[in-house]
């Protein structure tokens, strides 16, 4: 584990080494005080990356009207368009655990089958690869937890995880004077997300202490953070942090965030073992789909900013 120049609290975890004590401490540290680490040697290439960018391009200089044919309105409803979110942020899903079909789908409906530059090879190649990165990132992170727990846990609670990527596009406005919001302070809904960012930067997470902490891009690299779904499941050993993206220069940004997350019939309930002894639960059991819904379905609870979380959802209160 090695520390980035953008805080020495945030560490890098590198894939090709055999795991320590050393490192797994420093990995749940990480998790636990800001739900973030980076990782290296992860087997996605950056010619993948460059690649799904390049394509991505097109996609999204697209007209509108042909974009929201997928739209909130349409039926297969994997375009977010600009007014949903931001005005600054846009986003295609591709949904798991097929990824050939859902991205075959939504190109379809998107392009003329015979200038068809949107390629559904490419993204099942790169989610399939994140789909096994994740289940190897899940493993490690239940390590770092305590001695036992992934052998104990991995098979029984997170062998039925299913994975979605989000193709994020931010585009810059005409006029900007210093720094605007392209996606404003949120927490994530998954177990772990792994994020691919370009070099434009501008990804945030907010400390304990409510200050805004640059995550830097770096090439080669790519971002996990904590979900709501695993800090209730963790019991608050681990922190889904709020983080929001600034947009500080004339280049569009593009982003790459795959989700990893429970079953949507999953019992989300913290196991006597993860809570430890002489410790209470936080979190009343729920089930997955019931806490998408409540935040999808509240205002305040977008996915785009911070009203109501997992804890004003299923947390105990205390008496």
């Amino acid at each position: 584990m090695s520390n980035p120049k953008s805080h020495d609290s945030i560490p890098i975890l590198d894939l090709s080494q055999s795991l320590q004590p050393s490192s797994l401490f420093s990995l749940y540290k990480a998790s636990k005080d800001w739900g973030f680490f980076y990782i290296i040697n992860h087997g996605i290439s950056k010619e993948l990356c460059s690649h799904i960018q390049s394509l991505s391009k097109h996609l999204f200089s697209l007209p509108s009207d042909t974009k929201l044919r997928l739209g909130p309105f349409s039926s297969l409803k994997s375009y977010t368009p600009h007014f949903i979110a931001s005005p600054f942020f846009e986003s295609l899903r591709v949904n798991g655990p097929n990824f050939y079909v859902s991205a075959n789908s939504s190109a379809e409906i998107l392009f003329d089958k015979k200038d068809c530059k949107f390629s559904s090879v490419m993204m099942k190649e790169y989610c399939t690869k994140m789909e096994d990165l994740s289940k190897r990132i899940m493993k490690i992170v239940l390590m770092s937890i305590g001695e036992g727990i992934e052998k104990k846990f991995y098979d029984c609670e997170f062998k039925k995880c299913q994975g979605y990527l989000r193709i994020n596009n931010y585009s810059v406005p005409d006029f900007m004077e210093e720094e605007v919001e392209g996606l404003g302070m949120h927490t994530d809904m998954s177990c772990i997300t792994i994020l691919y960012q370009d070099e434009i930067g501008g990804l945030q997470v907010r400390s304990n202490e409510g200050e805004w902490i640059g995550i830097s891009p770096s090439e080669g690299t790519l971002v996990v953070n904590i979900g709501d779904m695993l800090q209730a499941w963790s019991n608050d050993k681990l922190r889904s942090s709020e983080h929001r993206v600034l947009l500080k220069n004339h280049f569009n940004r593009f982003s790459l965030a795959f989700f990893w997350c429970f079953e949507n019939d999953k019992v989300i309930l913290a196991p006597d073992e993860v809570v430890g002894e002489g410790n209470k639960r936080k979190y009343k059991p729920f089930v997955c789909l019931d806490y998408l819904k409540f935040r999808e379905n509240n205002e305040k609870g977008r996915f785009d900013k911070v009203g109501f979380t997992v804890r004003d959802f299923a947390g105990i209160k205390v008496q």
